[in-house]
């Protein structure tokens, strides 16, 4: 649970408490205390740190908590009681400074946590309340810590109503990681479902989604158990692959979103027309169609030794993402420019450099000149 969610669950709480006299029984989501152990110090923050490290570690690898402070628990009955603080208690935590304590946890984890806490009153009695915010990622101590009793590499997390140590045993590391995955996928479901409302019923695990405007690719990480993207280069021309598929699907051949089980289902999502002034096709696309047109066999990186013979680009180690543009030629930008794709810039390229780079290729004399050796020519087709 985040911040906002956890005030207001809270807020609900302290009206049961003031006009019905109930509050939940301690869980994996609240716990109580009804004061605080000073230890003999005088420093507010180490009091508080040794009071509640642990727990704050605990609520944060699970789905975060509240901890009431001022109720008197029964530990053999269960039974609470809204008893209050006293005023050294309510003092002490009226001088708690969470940017101080968050950066105490900083030390501990090298992260930071998102706390909140807050007074409250029920007639003449006095409370507070602590809310701990589930963080996305599990933290653990990277060092001893004796005072808060944290141990180095110890996953400490909140499960029947307690604080246990995830990695103790194997039975509880197990566990741990069950409740993590079930975590991961609830996200990767509700964030697939906000993506395509359609997908509600369908398993996303199932689904790919392209998206031409950012050259992005989403799909399931297995690994991660996660939603995770990766850049793709799609050719956006009106001939090109990426738009025969559109078509399709516009004419209602393909593409249809199923529920079918066992079939993997594909999503494309895009306009059929890139918004660019100019077609152009991908340094990918222009290896495939070279190499179709050729006598000879090249790598990429060969091909970018052509583009420097023809005087194109001046170096032939340019890179084809965030190139340096001082090293491409503009007299030849009817072959070869810069495209600007989101916030990447890449370097692009029309049909009509295909026909030069295959003749400068096809001509055997240039192999020394361009590559210093000769290419091997293709294997002819039985």
């Amino acid at each position: 649970m985040n911040l906002k969610e956890l005030k207001d669950e809270i807020s609900n709480t302290i009206d049961n408490l003031k006009n019905h006299g109930i509050f939940p029984k301690e869980n994996n989501h609240y716990d109580y205390k009804f004061e605080l152990n000073f230890f003999g110090l005088t420093d507010s923050i180490e009091i508080f740190m040794k009071n509640f490290a642990k727990d704050i570690l605990s609520f944060s690898n699970s789905e975060g908590g509240i901890v009431l402070l001022g109720i008197k628990e029964n530990k053999s009955t269960g039974h609470l009681e809204d008893v209050g603080l006293d005023s050294n208690n309510f003092d002490l935590l009226t001088k708690i400074d969470l940017n101080l304590i968050s950066q105490q946890f900083d030390k501990i984890t090298k992260t930071g946590v998102d706390l909140d806490l807050q007074s409250f009153q029920s007639g003449t009695r006095k409370f507070y309340y602590l809310l701990i915010e589930k963080q996305n990622q599990v933290i653990i101590p990277i060092n001893d810590f004796p005072d808060y009793k944290l141990k180095k590499g110890e996953i400490i997390y909140r499960v029947s109503g307690k604080n246990e140590t995830a990695n103790s045993t194997t039975q509880n590391f197990n566990r741990f990681l069950q409740i993590k995955a079930n975590e991961k996928n609830k996200e990767f479901m509700e964030i697939w479902s906000k993506l395509l409302p359609e997908m509600f019923d369908i398993n996303p695990r199932e689904v790919l989604i392209l998206n031409p405007k950012n050259n992005k690719v989403y799909g399931y990480n297995s690994k991660d158990n996660l939603l995770s993207s990766s850049e793709i280069d799609i050719d956006q021309t009106e001939n090109g692959v990426f738009n025969i598929i559109l078509n399709a699907i516009s004419a209602g051949e393909i593409g249809k979103i199923s529920n079918d089980e066992g079939k993997p289902i594909y999503k494309i999502v895009g306009e059929i027309k890139s918004k660019t002034p100019r077609d152009f096709i991908y340094f990918s696309s222009l290896i495939e169609k070279v190499k179709s047109n050729s006598n000879f066999n090249f790598t990429s990186n060969q091909l970018k030794y052509v583009f420097k013979f023809l005087n194109w680009i001046s170096d032939e180690k340019l890179p084809i993402e965030n190139p340096d543009e001082s090293k491409i030629n503009s007299e030849f930008n009817q072959f070869i420019w810069i495209e600007t794709l989101d916030t990447t810039h890449k370097i692009v390229f029309s049909e009509n450099a295909i026909t030069p780079l295959v003749e400068a290729i096809n001509e055997k004399k240039n192999h020394q000149t361009i590559f210093g050796k000769s290419l091997q020519l293709k294997s002819k087709k039985k």
